[in-house]
Protein backbone atom coordinates (compact mmCIF):
# COMPACT_ATOMS: atom_id res chain seq x y z
CA UNK A 1 0.00 0.00 0.00
CA UNK A 2 1.22 3.30 -1.10
CA UNK A 3 0.08 6.85 0.39
CA UNK A 4 -0.49 10.16 -1.12
CA UNK A 5 -1.05 13.12 0.32
CA UNK A 6 -2.55 16.24 -1.97
CA UNK A 7 -1.93 19.62 -0.81
CA UNK A 8 -2.61 22.82 -2.11
CA UNK A 9 -0.23 25.62 -2.18
CA UNK A 10 -1.47 28.29 1.02
CA UNK A 11 -2.89 31.43 0.09
CA UNK A 12 -0.70 33.41 -1.82
CA UNK A 13 -1.08 37.11 -2.76
CA UNK A 14 -3.23 38.19 -5.69
CA UNK A 15 -2.61 37.87 -9.46
CA UNK A 16 -1.98 41.39 -10.45
CA UNK A 17 -1.27 42.22 -14.41
CA UNK A 18 2.22 42.64 -15.29
CA UNK A 19 3.47 40.49 -12.99
CA UNK A 20 4.52 36.66 -13.37
CA UNK A 21 2.23 34.23 -11.53
CA UNK A 22 5.03 32.13 -10.88
CA UNK A 23 6.50 34.74 -8.05
CA UNK A 24 3.75 35.86 -6.08
CA UNK A 25 4.40 34.96 -2.04
CA UNK A 26 1.72 34.13 0.76
CA UNK A 27 0.11 35.99 2.52
CA UNK A 28 -0.13 36.56 6.48
CA UNK A 29 -3.01 34.50 6.53
CA UNK A 30 -1.55 32.17 4.38
CA UNK A 31 1.38 31.39 6.35
CA UNK A 32 -0.87 30.91 9.28
CA UNK A 33 -2.81 28.57 7.58
CA UNK A 34 -0.08 26.58 6.34
CA UNK A 35 1.44 25.91 9.75
CA UNK A 36 -2.03 24.93 10.90
CA UNK A 37 -1.89 22.50 7.61
CA UNK A 38 1.83 21.58 9.15
CA UNK A 39 0.53 20.29 12.14
CA UNK A 40 -2.40 18.70 10.98
CA UNK A 41 0.38 16.53 8.37
CA UNK A 42 2.33 15.78 11.31
CA UNK A 43 -0.45 13.93 12.93
CA UNK A 44 -1.54 11.86 10.12
CA UNK A 45 -0.62 7.82 9.83
CA UNK A 46 1.68 7.27 8.17
CA UNK A 47 3.64 10.24 8.05
CA UNK A 48 5.06 11.69 4.80
CA UNK A 49 8.40 10.57 3.98
CA UNK A 50 8.96 12.82 0.52
CA UNK A 51 7.19 15.79 0.25
CA UNK A 52 7.14 16.76 -3.73
CA UNK A 53 6.07 20.47 -4.82
CA UNK A 54 6.52 23.16 -7.45
CA UNK A 55 9.13 25.55 -8.09
CA UNK A 56 6.83 28.79 -7.34
CA UNK A 57 7.50 30.80 -4.70
CA UNK A 58 3.97 29.88 -2.84
CA UNK A 59 4.49 26.28 -2.82
CA UNK A 60 8.54 26.38 -1.87
CA UNK A 61 7.33 28.85 0.92
CA UNK A 62 4.38 26.45 1.46
CA UNK A 63 6.89 23.62 1.49
CA UNK A 64 9.34 25.21 4.04
CA UNK A 65 5.92 25.50 6.72
CA UNK A 66 5.41 22.45 6.47
CA UNK A 67 8.82 20.78 6.76
CA UNK A 68 9.31 21.98 10.00
CA UNK A 69 7.12 20.53 11.69
CA UNK A 70 7.53 17.16 9.91
CA UNK A 71 10.70 14.92 10.97
CA UNK A 72 14.08 15.67 10.21
CA UNK A 73 14.37 12.22 7.71
CA UNK A 74 12.13 14.06 5.31
CA UNK A 75 12.79 14.50 1.71
CA UNK A 76 12.08 17.66 -0.33
CA UNK A 77 11.68 17.80 -3.82
CA UNK A 78 11.33 21.39 -6.27
CA UNK A 79 10.24 20.35 -9.37
CA UNK A 80 9.13 22.76 -12.29
CA UNK A 81 7.27 19.91 -13.68
CA UNK A 82 4.49 20.38 -10.84
CA UNK A 83 3.65 24.03 -11.38
CA UNK A 84 0.36 24.26 -13.05
CA UNK A 85 0.64 20.52 -13.83
CA UNK A 86 -2.12 18.71 -15.15
CA UNK A 87 -3.99 15.49 -13.87
CA UNK A 88 -2.08 13.47 -16.71
CA UNK A 89 1.46 15.06 -15.60
CA UNK A 90 0.84 14.97 -12.39
CA UNK A 91 0.01 10.64 -12.94
CA UNK A 92 2.65 10.44 -14.70
CA UNK A 93 5.34 11.98 -12.22
CA UNK A 94 3.67 9.71 -9.22
CA UNK A 95 4.51 6.95 -11.71
CA UNK A 96 8.25 7.80 -11.68
CA UNK A 97 8.71 8.13 -7.73
CA UNK A 98 10.89 5.31 -6.05
CA UNK A 99 9.50 2.18 -5.02
CA UNK A 100 11.18 2.24 -1.63
CA UNK A 101 9.25 5.43 -0.41
CA UNK A 102 6.03 4.48 0.72
CA UNK A 103 4.02 7.88 1.75
CA UNK A 104 4.21 10.99 -0.18
CA UNK A 105 3.14 14.93 -0.59
CA UNK A 106 2.67 16.88 -3.43
CA UNK A 107 1.76 20.88 -2.77
CA UNK A 108 0.49 22.16 -5.66
CA UNK A 109 -2.09 24.18 -7.54
CA UNK A 110 -5.37 23.96 -9.09
CA UNK A 111 -7.15 22.36 -10.45
CA UNK A 112 -4.88 19.47 -11.02
CA UNK A 113 -4.70 18.30 -7.85
CA UNK A 114 -8.09 17.98 -7.30
CA UNK A 115 -8.74 16.60 -11.15
CA UNK A 116 -6.10 13.73 -9.72
CA UNK A 117 -7.55 13.26 -6.41
CA UNK A 118 -11.66 12.27 -8.64
CA UNK A 119 -10.05 10.55 -11.38
CA UNK A 120 -7.72 8.18 -8.39
CA UNK A 121 -10.69 8.00 -6.13
CA UNK A 122 -12.86 4.85 -6.15
CA UNK A 123 -13.51 4.41 -2.80
CA UNK A 124 -14.08 6.36 0.73
CA UNK A 125 -13.27 6.27 4.02
CA UNK A 126 -16.62 6.46 6.78
CA UNK A 127 -18.15 10.21 6.16
CA UNK A 128 -15.61 10.94 3.14
CA UNK A 129 -17.91 10.31 0.76
CA UNK A 130 -19.07 14.12 0.12
CA UNK A 131 -15.42 15.73 0.27
CA UNK A 132 -14.68 15.82 -3.49
CA UNK A 133 -17.50 18.10 -3.59
CA UNK A 134 -15.80 21.08 -1.70
CA UNK A 135 -13.77 23.49 -2.81
CA UNK A 136 -10.68 22.38 -2.63
CA UNK A 137 -9.17 25.61 -1.06
CA UNK A 138 -5.52 27.24 -0.49
CA UNK A 139 -4.09 25.12 2.50
CA UNK A 140 -6.42 22.31 2.20
CA UNK A 141 -5.18 18.53 1.79
CA UNK A 142 -6.53 15.14 0.77
CA UNK A 143 -5.40 12.10 2.09
CA UNK A 144 -5.53 8.83 -0.13
CA UNK A 145 -4.74 5.54 0.04
CA UNK A 146 -3.55 3.46 -3.25
CA UNK A 147 -3.78 -0.34 -3.40
CA UNK A 148 -0.48 -0.61 -5.58
CA UNK A 149 2.94 -1.98 -4.21
CA UNK A 150 5.04 -0.09 -6.48
CA UNK A 151 4.76 3.96 -8.00
CA UNK A 152 4.51 2.53 -11.72
CA UNK A 153 1.40 0.78 -11.03
CA UNK A 154 -0.49 3.91 -10.00
CA UNK A 155 -3.82 4.69 -12.26
CA UNK A 156 -7.20 5.78 -12.02
CA UNK A 157 -9.42 4.02 -9.51
CA UNK A 158 -6.70 2.77 -7.47
CA UNK A 159 -7.38 5.15 -4.09
CA UNK A 160 -9.08 5.52 -1.25
CA UNK A 161 -9.57 8.87 0.52
CA UNK A 162 -8.25 8.79 3.91
CA UNK A 163 -8.43 12.00 5.32
CA UNK A 164 -9.69 15.40 3.74
CA UNK A 165 -7.94 18.63 5.81
CA UNK A 166 -10.16 21.78 5.39
CA UNK A 167 -8.37 24.77 6.07
CA UNK A 168 -11.31 27.36 6.84
CA UNK A 169 -12.95 24.97 9.66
Amino acid sequence: MKYLYLIRHAKAEPFIEGTEDHDRKLTNKGEQRASNLASWLNKQTPIIQELHFSSSIRTVHTADIISRTLPETLFKFEDSKLYGATNEVLLNYLAFIDDKTDNIGIIGHQPGLKELAISLIINYAEGMDKVLNENFSTSNAISIGLNIKRWDQISYRTGILIDYYNSKK
